[in-house]
């Protein structure tokens, strides 16, 4: 559907968000000055946030005494990443670079990484990419 929708468009910067998410209004006010600021990022990240449960909280009874797994991709490896310059895109919450992405014959269909796989095949051809740490 993505590749397909790239067809579709022409703007030079690419949303992406689950069918199930609600960007915030701050959402591009937040993300786009990172791609203005620097012409050779090709995707700025922000973290997923659930209203619900995971399986894991609802079924083994865990919400409140373990913390979710998002707290730790989200909270301590992305902002690890960022700083390596290997954000990883997370297939939700994001802004791609369409001539990035061109550059790789669109989003990855290989894998069923395929939002991880995208941005590992931008970072190889020496797109940069960041994190914003703020849930939008």
């Amino acid at each position: 559907n993505l590749n397909h929708a790239l067809e579709q468009t022409q703007g030079e910067l690419v949303a992406v968000f689950d069918c199930d998410h609600i960007p915030v209004k701050s959402f591009l006010l937040r993300t786009i000055g990172w791609m203005v600021l620097n012409p050779r990022i090709s995707l700025v990240q922000t973290p997923q946030h659930f209203y619900s449960l995971d399986p894991f909280q609802r079924n083994l009874e865990t919400y409140g005494h373990i913390p979710p797994e998002s707290n730790i991709f989200y909270g301590l490896v992305q902002p690890g990443n960022d700083f390596w310059n290997a954000t990883v895109f997370c297939g939700s919450g994001a802004i791609l670079r369409r001539k990035a992405l061109e550059g790789i014959d669109g989003f990855a269909v290989e894998t069923v990484t395929e939002d991880a796989h995208t941005s590992l095949k931008m970072q190889r051809k020496g797109w940069e990419s960041a994190y914003v740490r703020e849930t939008l």
